[in-house]
């Protein structure tokens, strides 16, 4: 009996143990995302001719810190009527930066010409990202360096609001872009009202509705 008593006492207290214990986070996680945008604007420049656009995507991330993911969208882009791209990356602390290198290549359907790759780094610090991407195939025009600043903020004071500023450089080009963006819940998507300005070009706006599931 005293041997039996401990026996018990011993797997309760185990089983209770193991119904304290947290589970373990999954080693892959997913996620998928859609948009509806009035304009597709990428870089300072409309790629759907100021049409409206639906766009949408999906991704993979290990705890490692590797991410893999696949977007599409409609655009016009020569003869092109759709843009695919795939992507991978690799995301690491740099003490208290976050950073991370990946590699991305755009595939025009129709306008096999247009395709072309990039290789990019990006440091993070308190809602500021900077990036730089380097274009290693494709048109002359895009494979060289694009230098990049995005800051994202949390505005306080109206719950959900967020406040985006962009600001590009193309070195092949020689021209800059700029953009701020406002961003709040809206139906269970994210609603963005954006304003893009590119050198010496017209400036664009665009509404934007987007779903990450």
């Amino acid at each position: 009996m005293k041997h039996t008593s401990i026996t018990l006492l011993t797997l309760t207290a185990a089983a209770s143990f193991a119904q304290a214990a947290p589970a373990a986070a999954p080693a892959f996680t997913t996620s998928g995302n859609l948009a509806f945008t009035s304009d597709y604007v990428w870089r300072g420049l409309s790629l759907n001719a100021g049409k409206f656009a639906v766009q949408g995507g999906f991704d993979a991330t290990h705890s490692s810190g590797l991410s893999a993911g696949i977007w599409a969208s409609n655009v016009t882009v020569g003869n092109a009527s759709l843009e695919v791209d795939v992507y991978a990356n690799y995301g690491f602390k740099l003490g208290a930066l976050d950073a991370s290198v990946g590699y991305i290549a755009y595939a025009y359907e129709g306008q096999s010409d247009a395709n072309f790759e990039e290789v990019n780094f990006a440091l993070t610090y308190s809602g500021l990202t900077v990036k730089a991407s380097k274009g290693i195939a494709g048109d002359l025009n895009t494979s060289d360096y694009y230098y990049e600043a995005n800051y994202s903020y949390d505005i306080a004071a109206v719950k959900g609001l967020n406040l985006g500023l962009h600001y590009g450089n193309d070195r092949a080009t020689k021209n800059d872009d700029y953009a701020i963006a406002l961003s709040y819940p809206v139906l269970g998507f994210t609603g963005t009202v954006s304003y893009s300005d590119i050198q010496n070009g017209d400036s664009i706006t665009a509404v934007t509705l987007k779903k990450t599931f």
